[in-house]
């Protein structure tokens, strides 16, 4: 899709200039949906018809996605804008650091805006959020990366820029992999994603506590349409920021580059009820192993001492430490106390739950949630490492629930799932051959993509091949009594044998 430049207003040059200047500069090479987008709403920004501007046009015009495009099913257009819109800020911090404009996409909008770089510099990133009732859902937003706060230039949109698109064929890259022996997948009439359209989270049933550490004073919400309110439980220690570090392991970069260090307390209000407490890290200062150890309480019990750098093999990478079964004290606050002076935290998650067991991990290989038809919720994917994701919704398997199979991470990878030490687990893996064999309109078939699952050194797939086993174009394979390292962690790795292995989602539920 290329954009051609017509008699622009002199005060729209700029904004035009600019426009051109991240086109050009090659962050949208590889990601040709961020491009279509960006081209598609520039084109009625400059013409003034932002008006026309919906979540279907984009989906059917610059998408390329079908008349019958449900936006309530197919979250395409709202994954694309959350790419967009990181995309742009990474930009911006680096080499467009010093571009005298810059382009921004609000949050929840798809109208571009043009901001003098000192405006953007001295405008409010938002109000302060405080936490939201535990009882009320979170907001049900578009999913978006980062701070968004715009002014709008004095760009007056009128006047006779005529923008022209010319159709560029969608790319979707992918390799080569194998199938698998699934079970229990029902078939179902279509190729439709069943009963449990994906959606963003925050609905009625979402009663988590979310909070970002640091010193950013605003919310953020993350890929999931999930709201993180801002540190104000805490005393003591000091806040950090790294800026223009890329961490492995989240869609949600700015929930890592900021943090709280050092020996400090926080003081959690939550109603009465059991809680599990997901923390997270992502060690950014590049420490060495063993140069600090993260040492806490929860509610006055120390837990066993945390070594970031260690548990994720090396910095920037994120590691989370579950511990379920935490009751809000006498003075109805969830307390933690860290108090080592190498200690440190980048974000908290504060669930909810109906009993002291560990909850259920569910997570899909890409940016997507999706509640299926037993109700249950799943989540962008986290703690993953290496590999690389791709995205097919033209191509499901005729099965329920056949959204799960949207989102695929393939190549050379591995997860570090936290879990509690000394269970066992219930791992459940989903693939789906979307490339290999005659249905898929590729090469090959049985035997083309082969691979190894390990998990914790322990054997869980051998030679898996998709296509030989899958039913209906998909596959489902449960391994049982699955234990974790000492440190609770579940280390899957998926070493190719023939081609490269994948994985579209992952479940992990707590046995006995």
């Amino acid at each position: 899709m290329t954009l051609a430049h017509s008699t622009i207003r002199t005060n729209q040059e700029e904004g035009w200039q600019e426009l051109q200047a991240v086109l050009q500069s090659g962050i949208l090479d590889k990601a040709p949906n961020l491009r279509r987008f960006l081209e598609y709403v520039a084109e009625r920004y400059f013409a003034g018809k932002t008006d026309q501007v919906k979540e279907y046009s984009i989906a059917v015009e610059a998408l390329h996605r079908p008349a019958q495009f449900d936006p309530q099913s197919d979250t395409i257009v709202r994954v694309t804008a959350h790419g967009l819109r990181e995309k742009l800020e990474r930009y911006y911090a680096r080499e467009g650091a010093d571009h005298p404009l810059q382009i921004r996409l609000p949050a929840g909008k798809y109208e571009l805006q043009f901001e003098p770089k000192k405006q953007a510099l001295m405008a409010p990133a938002g109000p302060v959020d405080t936490l939201p009732a535990l009882e009320e859902p979170v907001r049900n937003v578009p999913r978006t990366s980062r701070r968004v706060r715009m002014i709008l230039a004095g760009v007056a949109v009128a006047g006779a820029a005529v923008l022209m698109l010319l159709g560029s064929s969608y790319l979707r890259h992918r390799q080569p992999g194998v199938p698998a022996k699934p079970e229990s997948l029902v078939p179902v009439a279509g190729t439709g994603g069943g009963p449990g359209p994906a959606e963003p989270a925050g609905t009625a049933q979402d009663r988590t506590i979310r909070i970002r550490f640091g010193a950013a004073s605003n919310s953020y919400v993350d890929v999931a349409g999930q709201t993180w309110s801002a540190d104000q439980y805490c005393k003591g220690g000091s806040t950090f920021s790294h800026p223009n570090r890329d961490i492995q392991g989240t869609d949600d970069l700015p929930l890592f580059l900021n943090g709280r260090q050092g020996k400090f307390q926080c003081k959690i209000p939550a109603p009465p009820g059991s809680y599990q407490l997901l923390l997270l890290f992502a060690d950014t200062e590049g420490d060495k192993e063993g140069a600090g150890q993260v040492v806490l309480s929860i509610n006055d019990t120390l837990t066993a001492a945390l070594d970031i750098v260690d548990e994720a093999s090396g910095d920037d990478t994120v590691v989370g430490k579950v511990y379920p079964g935490i009751h809000p004290m006498s003075d109805g606050a969830i307390h933690l106390d860290f108090i080592s002076d190498a200690a440190f935290v980048n974000a908290v998650e504060i669930t909810r739950s109906g009993s002291d067991a560990m909850q259920p991990l569910r997570m899909l290989a890409g940016p997507a949630v999706f509640r299926d038809d037993q109700g249950n919720s799943w989540y962008p994917e986290r703690f993953f490492q290496g590999g690389r994701r791709t995205f097919h919704p033209d191509n499901l398997p005729k099965v329920a629930n056949s959204r799960l199979f949207e989102w695929e991470r393939y190549g050379h990878f591995h997860y570090l799932i936290p879990v509690v030490a000394d269970k066992e687990y219930r791992v459940r893996l989903y693939f789906s051959e979307g490339w290999f064999g005659s249905s898929n309109g590729g090469p090959g078939g049985t035997g083309s993509r082969v691979f190894d699952v390990y998990c914790n050194g322990a054997t869980l797939l051998k030679d898996f091949d998709i296509s030989r086993d899958q039913k209906s174009g998909a596959a489902v394979i449960t391994v049982d009594r699955v234990k974790p390292t000492a440190h609770g962690m579940l280390e899957l790795y998926f070493t190719p044998v023939k081609n490269y292995p994948l994985i579209n989602a992952i479940e992990v539920e707590p046995e006995g």
